[in-house]
């Protein structure tokens, strides 16, 4: 599996690390749970022009992390 870097500001990565705790896993198998439900509601906005959210999607390539993580 690629590994990737990403910056996180420490605010973030600690609260990575109390859901992960709660919940009994690790950093990398919550963010990757995060951002496959990311990339599953925006393919959905994607391909739904009646949402709200049709047009208030990122740009490509950018991710907002507080909506990633507060799926």
């Amino acid at each position: 599996m690629p590994k990737v870097l990403v910056a996180l500001p420490s605010g973030l990565l600690e609260e990575i690390d109390e859901v992960a705790l709660a919940e009994h896993r690790n950093r990398s198998d919550l963010i990757r749970e995060a951002l496959r439900r990311y990339i599953e509601n925006f393919k959905r906005n994607q391909n739904n022009p009646n949402n709200n959210n049709y047009n208030n999607s990122p740009k490509q390539g950018t991710v907002n992390s507080e909506k990633t993580l507060r799926v």
